[in-house]
């Protein structure tokens, strides 16, 4: 194993999502879409969706995404096939109809409408920066056209989209081929994260899309797979927009606009090739990468420090000097050499 991937499966660790908050967070959202089909009229099924059901989630997990499928025949004046009606008055009926039920387990959740539907709030930390919430859109069913349609209360308007076949897509594949999937998005989430929430240049799921393209060939080391998808959403993206997985929605829109997302993928890209190049050399690659993932990879020290370090601590050794992860991303902000000049 080469210095690249064992940097990788370093920052991995350190991004990995706690098992017992994920449990919490399934927990949360399989109860929202029990107490939903409970009190919804119509209800034909539930689904799970986002990073939750993708295995794609980062530490902190901070929502457990699902939905209710509404059947248009019981609901006929809702959404584009019957007269444009939103769906607030269903969504206000399940904000107070589900409400005993979660509270009977968390009695100090708060249940309320959300831009797509329910939104709840649990107020039950598992620890001090997780208390995941959950997200349940309430979707229609379409008379025709694959998909469902979402509604989007803040803007008034309905949006066709397929979050069913997008979890379907995400996680087909054999075991091997999944996990190398989730691992290189995982780091690429990890990666774009790394700017304010505001200043980033991809949603999460165009880097969920964009994965899901690229990584195709199950025996690709884990340095070799995330290497190829900047360089793959690169030039995808140079070309244009990313196309919705299920070819439902509209293209994926780039919050920052093509320039800065090609800019910001390109550089990564270009560091992790010349770090692959010199897999062998420990302070070459600890520069490049720390160049991607300044959050999470110490700048290489010089030679000369570093032995005048181990002279005072009486640690000094002929070895060469490893590679160091930081501890994690909380409370640093972002060093703009992993985007060069992008503003």
């Amino acid at each position: 194993m080469g210095y690249v991937q064992k940097t990788l499966n370093e920052i991995g660790g350190k991004i990995a999502a706690d098992p017992a908050v994920l449990r919490e967070a399934r927990k949360r959202r399989d109860l929202v879409a029990q107490a939903t089909e409970r009190v919804v009229k119509g209800a034909l099924r539930s689904f799970r969706s986002g990073s939750v059901a993708h295995g794609t989630v980062n530490k902190p997990v901070t929502d457990a995404d699902g939905g209710v499928v509404l059947d248009r025949r019981d609901y006929p004046t809702l959404g584009p096939d019957g007269s444009g009606e939103e769906p607030n008055d269903v969504v206000d009926g399940i904000c107070k109809g589900i409400g005993t039920d979660v509270r009977n387990e968390y009695p100090n959740a708060r249940v309320k409408q959300s831009r797509r539907g329910v939104l709840v709030e649990f107020n039950k930390p598992c620890n001090n920066e997780e208390d995941p919430t959950v997200d349940h859109i309430v979707t229609l069913t379409r008379k025709t056209g694959e998909g469902l349609w979402i509604p989007d209360l803040e803007n008034n308007k309905w949006t066709p989209s397929h979050p069913e076949t997008h979890t379907e897509l995400f996680t087909s594949g054999t075991q091997k081929l999944r996990t190398l999937r989730a691992r290189v998005t995982r780091l690429a989430k990890a990666w774009n994260k790394q700017w304010d929430e505001d200043d980033r240049a991809l949603s999460s799921f165009n880097v969920e899309a964009l994965a899901w393209e690229y990584v195709q060939d199950e025996n690709m080391s884990v340095d070799v797979a995330l290497a190829g998808w900047f360089a793959y959403a690169r030039d995808e993206i140079r070309k244009g927009e990313t196309k919705d997985p299920a070819r439902v929605s509209e293209p994926i829109r780039l919050p920052l606009g093509r320039d800065v997302a090609v800019q910001r993928l390109g550089f990564a890209a270009d560091k992790m090739k010349h770090a692959l190049a010199n897999d062998d050399d420990a302070d070459v690659v600890q520069e490049d990468l720390s160049d991607v993932f300044p959050q999470f990879v110490k700048k290489p020290t010089s030679r000369k420090e570093a032995l005048a370090a181990a002279l005072r601590e009486g640690t000094a050794t002929g070895s060469k000097t490893g590679i160091g992860v930081v501890g994690g991303a909380s409370g640093l902000k972002p060093v703009r050499s992993f985007g060069a000049n992008d503003a």
